[in-house]
């Protein structure tokens, strides 16, 4: 039996797990920026919800993404002979018209935030962040340019992911005055 078996034949705890890794990472990301913009706690309630429909919307777009991921076919790769036929090709690589780029924005995003430290985490909560957007981008990539094309567990899966990350960031950004997870530090 495989990873995945198991994990499916035990799916309400792999339902839990996954979420709460989402959740984690939200909180995580949420309280460096707490930490980094200590202003920001005085908009809290306002931050909070633009932050929750920015990622509910980001959300929606990646789990769709992710359902249904376009594929880069190369069946003849044959160099383009003029300047529009190479961006086309390019375009398409790149998954400029797909929700790669999408992911990547959100890869980027985060490594920028965990690089520039645009948000103060300790070594442990950086390593955690870093290593689970890089699993989630290794996936999007398959998606994209192998014949790798998610079950419907697996986008549950995603979707418990994406919700937990979502609900971490806009409950630890609504918090006016006291991070309940400070006393950890």
């Amino acid at each position: 039996m495989d990873i995945l078996q198991l994990a499916e034949e035990y799916y309400y705890y792999t339902f839990i797990v996954v979420f709460t890794i989402g959740l984690l990472q939200g909180v995580i990301l949420a309280r460096g920026i707490r930490k980094k913009f200590p202003k920001l706690k005085k908009y809290a309630k306002g931050v909070s919800i633009i932050l929750l429909i920015l990622f509910s919307i980001n959300a929606a777009g990646n789990i769709s993404k992710f359902a249904e991921p376009p594929k880069v076919e190369y069946t003849e790769f044959v160099i383009p002979e003029t300047s529009e036929a190479a961006f086309l090709l390019l375009v398409n690589t790149l998954g400029l018209n797909a929700g790669v780029i999408a992911i990547t924005g959100i890869f980027i995003s985060i490594i920028l935030i965990l690089l520039f430290r645009f948000a103060e985490l300790n070594p442990l909560s950086r390593y955690f962040v870093f290593t689970i957007s890089v699993i989630v981008f290794i996936i999007a990539i398959l998606g994209r340019f192998t014949d790798y094309v998610p079950n419907t567990f697996q986008i549950i899966l995603y979707v418990m992911y994406q919700l937990g990350m979502t609900l971490g960031i806009f409950v630890i950004m609504r918090r006016r005055n006291k991070d309940p997870l400070e006393d950890f530090n």
